[in-house]
């Protein structure tokens, strides 16, 4: 029944959807793909970059893998598997995007794994504990400084700043570097709410994550911005109310 529902659903999409946007297909076909953003989204099937932000097709290079992180860079680099940096490299060194999100999201079920550890239901599985491992010194230090706090609370805390650690792992690319140093590339941590539909972006000023209003958004990492702001111990810190050590 579920695989019915696709095939319905693409034939609907074949003589509605692509019939009326038949000129942008034959563009993208012909011209390929020029878009200007990347998305590192999680695989959360609640949780679609394309539908949150009613794109159109060509408009944004998404990555998604589980709880939307980025690992850090290997240096050199070896010849183990690297799906998400490889789509990370080809989108900035082949398609020249100018800004990468990475969106992040309330009750998600990696950062809910990673934040149980090896009580939690999901410790038995093969491969979910190293890939979220990615972040396990963030949930440690985030949870050490909330130490007592609602789990509730933690996780949503460990869940903002696993993407300010991805946001810090994506500095470690040189070519992502040294884009944003000369002013090409710009970089942005988000956080979606699902719960209530609003959507939050890291500010490295305040080092917290602010709601989002209207349209303009101005908070974002560029060539001004301090890499200490990116450690995911000064957000930690700033969450719980203490002075961050940089």
């Amino acid at each position: 029944m579920a695989l019915e529902r696709l095939l319905k659903g693409f034939a609907d999409f074949r003589v509605g959807y692509y019939q009326e946007h038949l000129a942008l297909f034959e563009k993208l076909a012909t011209e390929g793909q020029s878009p200007k953003i990347l998305i590192v989204g999680c695989s959360d099937a609640r949780i679609d970059p394309g539908i949150l932000t009613q794109t159109r097709p060509g408009d944004i290079f998404t990555v998604r893998n589980v709880a939307a992180m980025v690992p850090p860079v290997q240096i050199p680099p070896d010849e183990r598997h690297h799906g998400t940096s490889a789509a990370i490299e080809f989108a900035v060194r082949g398609l020249g995007v100018e800004h990468i999100v990475v969106l992040g999201h309330a009750l998600c079920g990696g950062i809910g794994a990673l934040v149980d550890g090896t009580g939690g239901a999901y410790a038995h599985y093969d491969y979910l504990s190293t890939w979220t491992s990615i972040a396990q010194e963030t949930r440690d230090r985030v949870v050490e400084e909330l130490r007592g706090r609602p789990r509730e609370e933690v996780t949503r805390a460990v869940e903002q700043a696993a993407v300010v650690n991805s946001v810090n792992n994506l500095m470690g690319y040189r070519w992502i570097e040294e884009r944003v140093k000369a002013g090409t590339l710009t970089l942005h941590a988000w956080w979606f709410n699902l719960t209530v539909g609003q959507l939050y972006a890291f500010d490295p000023k305040s080092l917290k994550f602010a709601a989002v209003v209207g349209v303009k958004l101005e908070d974002a990492i560029t060539a001004g911005t301090p890499r200490s702001a990116l450690k995911p111990e000064a957000f930690a810190a700033a969450l719980a109310g203490k002075k961050p050590a940089f």
